[in-house]
């Protein structure tokens, strides 16, 4: 292993501050999206842009380009432009690119929703941002038309996605048919472009109702696209909608990069994911640790060509270091990618890499993020010393939508991020994220972090995937765990304890109990939604023998 300190990574033992290199965005943060997205698809106009693998279109660069053009004169003609904010809530259809390009180009900032969002959430965003036009998959129409009621929205324009439409409203065809003026278009000029609002996406929502996280141009482009290195040659595959960090960096990295991005409107199952990888040779990939799970314990991944595959990133929760070395091994030529970071900080804060990983870590600060870790008391802790983790990246997200209280709630007056994560850097300067704050389970005088005991129960032939919580008890928190098996695999919870029993200290073991579902409940992202998963927990253990 090589270190990266006072490479890639220093560190002011006066401050107690690490940073990573000051090394500049590839692209100008000062424009907008929408001007970058068609100045690079006009790069290469014969490459292939999109690849839908549910109908095997494929969509050039060029056409890529035109699309956007059209989209943007249209909602332009409709009186669209400086002043609106619209809603998102589809998955990755065909002609989504182009149409969100279209709004960044006019400076319209979208929040981006998930189209298997129910009523509930969907009318918490639109109160929160109350937007003039949403976009919507057909499918989802019934639950926003309820969200639309219960919030009392007045919409000037629906735009429905889909085959056939929803009747009333406009289909997103009418943006794209042609305006003979398509070599006119000139993308919007605004003198802030760098800090102007783009999109509002949402933060997790796995303990609490998502907030909208205002992101720049500026921090988008610095942050999103400039995260890693993609190339022309690149053929690229996220099953995560744009409402989610990793689906919007792909498309919007992937396309600056010249890249070709593989898209389905299906969620995400292990055999369709094998299926696309091998049929396309899909280059770079992501998935959450729990789909990633999902994947390599799949009958099909030991027989499944993977030739093709350079990158796998994995991120969005913690990555065990079995994890990381089961996806190595299945897939020798390529690099698994862990990473950490936030919607907050418009994407990763810490990158591994091949050469500096150290098992459980989360890799070294990316360029022009600082970093450090506090006491309770905020006071600077030295390396190899647990706290909370604080960020502060050159380019700052712009808060949380219409909530102040929240936003000042996780930036201090120095700008600091409070990210609620506990956590330490050791000598290398690599990062070791512990666990949430607020998940952090405490028995007797001890602290237990539940990504740990995830991390080895994953490790048992037969477990898809599972999440540890500690039962609340007076006086302590009982460690339990809710785990989905393999059908075709007879684990049982004396096997889970034997090996926790085997692997773990005294304190650590599964007191609360070893309890069994046929599936966890999860964001549409793919990361498990803890605050269900402990109140399913706790009214099993309130109805066993334990």
């Amino acid at each position: 292993m090589r270190s990266p300190r006072d490479i890639f990574t220093f560190y002011d033992p006066t401050t107690k501050i690490w940073r990573g290199t000051n090394t500049q965005p590839l692209y100008n943060p000062n424009q907008t999206l929408g001007a970058l997205m068609i100045a690079t698809l006009n790069r290469n106009p014969q490459q292939i842009a999109q690849i839908s693998a549910d109908t095997c279109v494929r969509v050039t660069c060029g056409e890529m380009r035109l699309r956007t053009i059209r989209a943007a004169q249209n909602l332009a003609r409709m009186g669209y432009g400086k002043g609106n904010i619209f809603t998102m809530a589809v998955r990755n259809e065909e002609t989504v690119a182009p149409v969100l390009f279209a709004c960044f180009a006019l400076g319209i900032p979208v929040n981006l929703l998930d189209a298997s969002f129910q009523r509930d959430d969907l009318s918490h965003m639109l109160n929160t941002v109350r937007p003039q036009v949403i976009f919507c998959d057909q499918d989802t129409w019934p639950e926003m038309a309820a969200a639309v009621e219960m919030t009392k929205l007045q919409t000037d324009d629906v735009f429905i996605f889909g085959d056939t439409g929803v009747e009333g409203h406009r289909h997103v065809n009418e943006l794209l048919v042609a305006t003979g003026k398509e070599d006119e278009f000139v993308p919007e000029y605004f003198e802030d472009a760098g800090s102007r609002l783009a999109v509002i996406v949402c933060s997790s929502g796995t303990t609490g109702r998502p907030k909208g996280v205002c992101l720049s141009n500026g921090s988008i482009i610095a942050n999103v696209i400039s995260m890693t290195e993609n190339y022309s040659s690149d053929v690229m595959l996220c099953f995560s909608s744009l409402y989610w960090l990793s689906g919007l960096f792909f498309l919007l990295a992937g396309t600056a990069a010249g890249a070709t991005r593989v898209i389905t409107k299906e969620v995400f199952n292990p055999a369709l994911a094998l299926e696309i990888i091998e049929k396309f040779r899909v280059t770079t990939a992501f998935f959450p640790p729990a789909t990633a799970l999902q994947l390599l314990k799949h009958r099909r991944a030991p027989e499944t060509d993977f030739s093709s595959m350079r990158l796998l990133f994995c991120g969005g929760s913690a990555v065990s270091a079995e994890l990381k070395y089961a996806l190595d091994k299945l897939i020798p030529q390529s690099t698994c990618m862990v990473g950490y970071g936030m919607s907050e900080v418009a994407g990763v804060a810490t990158f591994s890499d091949a050469h500096t990983y150290k098992g459980g870590s989360t890799g070294y600060l990316r360029s022009m993020v600082q970093a450090k870790i506090v006491d309770s008391d905020g006071n600077a802790l030295d390396i190899d010393r647990e706290g909370e983790i604080l960020l502060k990246p050159e380019f700052k997200f712009s808060g949380y939508y219409g909530n102040a209280a929240a936003t000042a709630e996780i930036l201090d007056e120095e700008g600091w991020m409070h990210t609620g994560d506990i956590g330490r850097f050791d000598e290398d300067g690599l990062l070791y994220v512990v666990d949430r704050k607020k998940d952090i389970i405490k028995y007797g005088n001890y602290q237990i972090s539940p990504s740990e005991l995830e991390g080895v129960i994953q490790t048992i032939p037969g477990v898809v995937n599972c999440c540890v919580a500690g039962i609340p008890v007076p006086g302590n928190d009982l460690p339990a765990a809710l785990i989905v098996r393999n059908s075709e695999e007879k684990v049982i919870a004396e096997e889970v304890h034997k090996v926790i029993n085997s692997s773990l200290g005294n304190y650590k073991q599964l007191r609360g109990g070893v309890f069994f579902t046929k599936q966890l409940p999860m964001t549409p992202s793919g990361k498990v939604q803890r605050r269900l998963c402990l109140e399913i927990l706790i009214d099993l253990y309130n109805n066993s023998n334990i």
